[in-house]
């Protein structure tokens, strides 16, 4: 194949991911998404299990039983709201998740460690050179924030992943943050974010197979109905971005003194520990930093206010 058709390919591909990461309810079927991409079915239902190494449908219905393990993991929901949230019944989500996790949603909840945990947190570490904060001094619920974010579209880039996707987030972030910088500055953006973290679910995503990404969310107020238009136009395709919706609400927000890359594994311990100590639980799975300085990020983690 040549490079040229083997890049047309993986962009398309990406472009289903990504339709598939704004669709958390499953509604869009083979078809649909093939349209949207300017295929068609077979060709696109080949192409993508060459590239990817499982079927469309198998990659769906991944992703949203991971993300159905991530909310047990993090959250107070019970298995009736996570069914919904992840567009099935009670009963079709139990028989879906024990196919995949050979365990029922409950036992799942109380494991200590899940089977990929491990594993990401060591890759992780290895790649990342992260800050080590034993005292709990930085990452501390004492010092988070409650802030209520409206609703944003983000526009964002997939990182490459070579087998090892945080080592890969590390090396090519600031060519992609160039880019996104340069749109914040041409636009003038004051309520946007320059933002990262990833497409899948920690720690339940196998890590070799995590999608990272960085990305320019921009707020959905009237007052940037322009600049969503001269994104759209001007910077989308020639940038490559791709488009996911951040529902509005309540989230905790970290600032800390450190960059993205020092800033992940601890951000993660700290999460799972007060989600598992009961300081806060999560209302989504995809907690996320935004970049305001080479060495200062601000971490903000979607959470369920009781």
């Amino acid at each position: 194949m040549k490079t040229s058709t083997i890049n047309h390919w993986e962009k398309k591909i990406q472009l289903a991911i990504s339709l598939s990461h704004d669709d958390p309810y499953g509604e869009r079927d083979l078809k649909a998404v093939a349209a949207m991409i300017g295929s068609s079915v077979d060709n696109f239902s080949h192409k993508f299990a060459q590239f990817y190494g499982m079927s469309y449908k198998h990659f769906t219905k991944r992703r949203r039983l991971e993300a159905g393990a991530g909310y047990l993991r993090h959250s107070d929901f019970n298995v009736a709201q996570i069914s919904e949230m992840c567009g099935y019944t009670q009963s079709s989500f139990t028989k879906a998740f024990r196919e995949m996790y050979d365990e029922a949603p409950l036992t799942f909840r109380n494991k200590l460690y899940l089977p990929n945990e491990i594993n990401t947190l060591a890759r992780t570490k290895i790649a990342s050179n992260p800050h080590d904060d034993p005292h709990h001094l930085i990452f501390t619920p004492d010092r988070t924030e409650d802030v209520r974010l409206t609703d944003y579209t983000l526009y964002y880039n997939i990182l490459p992943r070579n087998n090892d996707p945080v080592r890969s987030m590390v090396e090519y972030m600031s060519i992609y943050q160039q880019q996104l910088y340069a749109i914040k500055a041409c636009l003038s953006l004051p309520g946007a974010m320059i933002i990262t973290g990833t497409l899948d679910v920690v720690p339940v995503t196998d890590y070799s197979r995590m999608l990272m990404y960085v990305g320019i969310m921009v707020p959905e107020l009237r007052a940037y109905d322009m600049a969503h238009l001269q994104i759209r136009l001007s910077f989308q395709e020639p940038f490559g971005l791709f488009t996911k919706q951040v529902p509005g609400g309540y989230y905790k927000k970290l600032p800390v003194p450190m960059s993205f890359a020092a800033a992940g594994l601890p951000m993660y311990e700290f999460i799972n520990q007060s989600c598992r100590a009961g300081y806060f639980k999560m209302s989504g799975n995809h907690f996320f930093i935004s970049l305001t300085g080479e060495n200062d990020s601000e971490i903000f983690i979607p959470w369920q206010r009781r």
